[in-house]
Formats: C-alpha cells, sequence, structure tokens
C-alpha cells in the first residue's frame, strides 16, 4: 500500500486544486470600515455555473484511519470546504477528465477556520480531523450531490495511507 505524508497547506501547494483563505484569521487581509466590526469582502471565490444557487450545509466526521478509500469530483462545480472546530486532513488531486489517478493524490494538514476551494474537477474526499470529531462547512450548487458528482472507489491495491 503507497504511504502519502500530510504537510501543512499553502497558497503555493494548494494551487494545483484550488484557492486557500483563512477566513476566521483574515490578518491584514484589506478590510472596509475598522474595529469593532470590519468587513473581509470577497476573501475567496468559487467559480459555479452562471444560474447556480449556492447550497451551504454542514459535514460531520469523526476520527478513522487516515486511509483513502475513494475519491470524487464535480465537473460543472467548485466545492467550498471550511472546518470549524478542528484542524482537518484533505487530499486532493489534480482535474484530469474523471480517470482516478491515486499516485497523484496529496494530502494536506488543513487548519480549523481556513476555506478550502477545490476548482471544478480536482478530485478528493471526506476530510479526516485531527483531534477527534470535526465539522465542516460545505458550499456547493444545490443538489450537485445528486447532479454533479462523481464518486469512484479504489481497488484495495490503490487505497492510500496519509501520514502525519
Amino acid at each position: 500500500m503507497k504511504t502519502i505524508k500530510a504537510v501543512p497547506v499553502t497558497q503555493e501547494n494548494w494551487a494545483p486544486y484550488g484557492y486557500l483563505a483563512n477566513i476566521a484569521d483574515p490578518g491584514d487581509a484589506y478590510g472596509l470600515g475598522s474595529y469593532p466590526c470590519t468587513f473581509h469582502r470577497d476573501m475567496a471565490l468559487a467559480p459555479m455555473a452562471s444560474s447556480a444557487t449556492i447550497a451551504f450545509g454542514s459535514l460531520k466526521v469523526g476520527p478513522r484511519e487516515m486511509l483513502i478509500r475513494d475519491v470524487e469530483y464535480h465537473s460543472e462545480a467548485s466545492e467550498v470546504m471550511m472546518p470549524f472546530d478542528d484542524d482537518m486532513v484533505m487530499y486532493a488531486g489534480p482535474a484530469n477528465g474523471g480517470v482516478p489517478e491515486p499516485d497523484k493524490l496529496e494530502a494536506f494538514i488543513i487548519p480549523k477556520g481556513t476555506m478550502t476551494i477545490f476548482r471544478a474537477g480536482a478530485w478528493h474526499g471526506a476530510p479526516f480531523p485531527l483531534h477527534g470529531d470535526g465539522t465542516l462547512l460545505i458550499c456547493l450548487p444545490e443538489r450537485t450531490y445528486l447532479t454533479d458528482t462523481y464518486k469512484i472507489f479504489l481497488e484495495e491495491q490503490d487505497y492510500i495511507k496519509i501520514e502525519i
């Protein structure tokens, strides 16, 4: 079984898969207004179909073996994920037209409060919490899980173990 190491996420190493924004701690990002009310606008953009209604949901994940057994992608939409209450390990692979390439998957440690945006077509799957149960904000066009989700279950010999 192949093993990959989860690395701290940066703008540079995440760029092939999408975009990042530290929503919970915007630092010196441009803000409108000043303390005690500062609006940090347009911190991340997630391209969607022009007529899409964006749906917001949550994903609850619990501790489990960090083993990649499946991958999915959306061909028409970006997917937004943001961990609220725990750091998460997320994995991603480049968009390639729908053929899974397990050897190209990478794993990243995503700090809680960091918004990740997967480009349309980028391979990904359910994250792994680092310290216990976790919750993620999920944003996708309405009903994407039924109309534009392509999930592939890997053969056991293609499973990938993630190490921290």
